[in-house]
């Protein structure tokens, strides 16, 4: 009996534990971009924006993580200056999820795009 319990008690934590290949992706993504990686985690990025993609049977859960990934490539692409890149991908977060942050985020980009056009067109 007590090793039935193990063996359930074990499964549980097992099945909650586990994460998939699109949120393990996100994670990676993150790790590179705190460590100044930048195209690392826009790889990682990218990679879970395609498993999110190819998913069938999509959850309003799997809408969201899509629009995560959007809203990190945005930050990460405006890291390294690719702010028209960054743009489309804060529009594509803001689509999916008009939530503030997300918002607020697009129109920094916006901004950014807009002063360095002042800065190069004076």
């Amino acid at each position: 009996m007590d090793m039935k319990i193990y063996i359930y008690s074990f499964l549980l934590i097992f099945l909650f534990a586990c994460k998939s290949d699109s949120e393990l992706s996100i994670e990676r993504g993150i790790y590179f971009y705190d460590w100044g990686k930048y195209n690392e985690a826009i790889i990682e990025f990218n990679k879970s924006k395609f498993y999110q993609l190819n998913k069938r049977n999509q959850t309003y859960n799997d809408l969201k993580l899509l629009a995560q990934v959007y809203y990190n490539l945005a930050i990460t692409y405006a890291k390294i200056d690719m702010y028209e890149v960054a743009y489309k991908e804060a529009q594509h977060a803001v689509s999916l999820v008009p939530n503030k942050e997300y918002r607020e985020v697009l129109d920094l980009i916006k901004n950014q795009l807009i002063a360095n056009q002042n800065i190069t067109n004076p």
